[in-house]
């Protein structure tokens, strides 16, 4: 009998003993497998697409308040970090992987900017994000002539399609006029801009004091200087400078509802380095009222 209890206990305590490593086992496996799904969706997130909603009017109708966009990374490349300088407020150190294509003429791109009024600089911030359609490309030079955009690069119908006959645009509030650079020995309003060149990486300027007016946020943003213009000469860090060589390309973003719009013509142009993505759909809407769900706009085109 004593035999027997014995065995009987052996057997119990490896019946035990493979309980408890089927349980570890799979423990490990259902650990592993949820590991390599978090670390292929933020993979997915990084390098292939993301999703953002849109809570602005600025770019109706194409864009209502309550989509949410389906952002393509790998048309233009995904943005990669070389490090995470900038959530403490430094400088954006970044690169970007070889993509399919270019920008085109009305891709919607989102981007990074300074958020709010603080519209004085460039800057990089990693929580303000736009939705706007790209209507300049480096090397252009985009003007608006009684409140209609023209770009030397394509014909205006190319640009009509999204921003069509500027009719009734006089009646925009006079506080809404002004514009960038904030100067008045520029002095553009939204309706009567430019004409402004879109400056190519490489491209070399001379810094009148026209030009240091227009491009001195882009200039402090490549030197990180201060700027100092006087009536006859131009200063960074106190050193007198006469022409700058632009590090980046620069985009000229704007909202299809021209009159209620917080884009180019008032932040200034774009750096490729803030680019995200492309966004060609709305992924998913939602009334922001009524919280109905608008599955007539999921998929649509923008």
């Amino acid at each position: 009998m004593a035999d027997c209890r014995k065995r009987q206990i052996k057997l119990r305590m490896i019946n035990v003993k493979k309980i408890f490593y089927n349980f570890v086992s799979f423990l490990s496996s259902f650990i592993i497998g949820v590991f390599f799904l978090i670390v292929g969706y933020i993979c997915l997130k990084v390098f292939v697409y993301d999703t953002f909603p849109v809570n602005s009017y600025s770019m109706m109708p194409s864009i209502q308040p309550g989509d949410r966009v389906f952002v393509n990374k790998l048309l233009f490349g995904s943005r990669i970090y070389k490090n995470l300088n900038f959530l403490e407020g430094g400088e954006l150190n970044s690169f970007r992987i070889k993509g399919f294509r270019g920008i085109k003429y009305n891709d919607v791109l989102l981007f990074n900017h300074l958020v709010g009024e603080d519209w004085s600089r460039t800057g990089f911030v990693i929580n303000g994000v736009y939705a706007k359609r790209c209507i300049g490309l480096p090397g252009d030079t985009l003007s608006i002539i009684n409140g209609a955009y023209k770009n030397s690069s394509v014909s205006d119908k190319v640009l009509h399609t999204h921003f069509p006959d500027p009719k009734g645009k006089r009646t925009i509030e006079p506080s809404i006029l002004i514009c960038y650079p904030y100067d008045d020995r520029v002095n553009w309003t939204i309706l009567d801009f430019g004409p402004l060149y879109i400056p190519r990486k490489g491209d070399s300027i001379n810094l009148t004091i026209y030009n240091a007016i227009i491009y001195r946020k882009y200039i402090e943003y490549e030197t990180g200087k201060k700027m100092k213009i006087t009536d006859d000469s131009v200063f960074l860090k106190e050193i007198p400078v006469n022409f700058h060589v632009f590090k980046n390309n620069y985009f000229f973003m704007a909202g299809d509802n021209f009159p209620d719009s917080r884009d180019s013509r008032y932040f200034g142009l774009i750096p490729e380095e803030f680019i995200i993505g492309i966004a060609p759909i709305i992924i998913f809407s939602r009334d922001p009222i009524t919280k109905r769900t608008n599955y007539h706009r999921i998929t649509k085109p923008i």
